[in-house]
């Protein structure tokens, strides 16, 4: 199932996960014992269906009409035990409530993820944890880069500090996939 997403991801230019990655975030659903997850960031599904293939209830957010109508498809044909929920809206401007969850999945718009953080944590039980995808943004280097991917770069840093400072929140970074990181609550 998952190899026949990647291959439709692959033949269309549709970026997913990386391998190293998803069985990072596997490693991270069996370790932390996730049970509820909210992805920000389909795609076609396949970080959803892998998710729910390991038995989690995934809330997922995407924006654009052509990757929700493919994500539906392969949830349809795939998701049998309905553990998948697309939201079919732009997570920064949603506003309706949410469930609480153990895992907040963010990798969607790079440009967006600390606001992307900021509004969601709030869901987060509270010993859940943050996995952000695609801080490495395939090793690019500034000085080899257009302008846009430059800004785009200086922005992933400044996230990648916030992490690192934030009061509330122990970061570790980890150089798998496409550079990915876990958020977890301070003790009190």
């Amino acid at each position: 199932m998952l190899s026949r997403i990647k291959e439709y991801a692959l033949k269309h230019n549709v970026p997913i996960i990386t391998d190293a990655g998803l069985l990072f975030l596997k490693e991270a659903i069996l370790t932390y014992q996730v049970k509820d997850v909210l992805e920000i960031g389909t795609a076609v599904g396949y970080s959803a269906l892998a998710m729910a293939s390991y038995g989690c209830m995934v809330d997922t957010f995407e924006r654009d009409e052509e990757m929700i109508g493919n994500a539906l498809k392969h949830f349809d044909m795939y998701d049998d035990k309905k553990l998948i929920t697309l939201i079919p809206f732009d997570a920064l401007t949603y506003n309706k409530e949410l469930r609480s969850y153990d895992l907040i999945f963010i990798d969607a718009a790079k440009a967006q993820y600390e606001r992307f953080f900021e509004k969601y944590v709030k869901y987060l039980k509270e010993d859940g944890i943050v996995i952000c995808d695609n801080l490495s943004f395939h090793n690019l280097t500034p000085d080899k880069v257009n302008r846009h991917t430059r800004q785009l770069l200086r922005k992933i840093d400044t996230f990648k500090n916030y992490l690192t400072m934030h009061p509330d929140f122990n970061t570790t970074f980890f150089n798998v996939g496409d550079g990915m990181s876990i958020s977890q609550r301070k003790l009190k």
